[in-house]
């Protein structure tokens, strides 16, 4: 037996087709099969258009915030958007087609990250990204359980450990005598 989960999506995943199919026959009837085609194969192509191009500028942003030592969250899950985009372009259907040009407003896609954030992150202290204009908050120190570098308020590099003095010759100072070699 399916879960209702699975039942769910096998659902969308049968229906979703289906829709498509009767869509682009119906569009075919009033504007002309040509022109249905033309505008299936013209969202292909700004889709692939879009794949190559505004990945390559999410991959960016991404970069560039974890250079500056803030993590990456806001411009990953834009970038994910933009990509899932690309790809709603890149199927044929006129469904898919629409709900891959609305991923492509930045205004939906800040509110979509947002709203992600906002379920995945609930406390803690929160940083401001800026993608394309829009401002997303997202936490600034997530426990991850391990040790990582982050940025202080100063703007400067903190990395959390211990260590060991040694000597020029090699000893350890710290050892558990407690004595100092002179």
């Amino acid at each position: 037996m399916l879960s209702p989960v699975r039942a769910l999506l096998l659902l969308v995943l049968i229906a979703i087709p289906l829709l498509e199919i009767a869509l682009l026959v119906k569009v075919g009837q009033i504007i002309g099969f040509w022109w249905t085609i033309l505008i299936v194969l013209g969202t292909g192509m700004a889709g692939a258009t879009l794949l190559h191009r505004q990945g390559l500028g999410a991959l960016q942003r991404v970069m560039a915030s974890a250079e500056a030592g803030v993590p990456p969250v806001a411009p990953l899950l834009d970038g994910v958007l933009l990509m899932a985009a690309g790809l709603l372009l890149l199927t044929p259907g006129l469904i898919t087609d629409t709900a891959g040009l609305i991923l492509l407003v930045p205004p939906v896609r800040s509110l979509l990250v947002e709203k992600a954030l906002s379920k995945v992150f609930v406390s803690g202290s929160f940083t401001r990204w800026t993608m394309e204009g829009e401002t997303v908050e997202t936490p600034r120190d997530q426990p991850t359980g391990r040790a990582r570098p982050y940025r202080d308020d100063g703007g400067g590099i903190v990395i959390d450990g211990e260590y060991h003095r040694i000597d020029e010759n090699g000893d350890d100072r710290n050892r558990s005598t407690g004595k100092r070699r002179e």
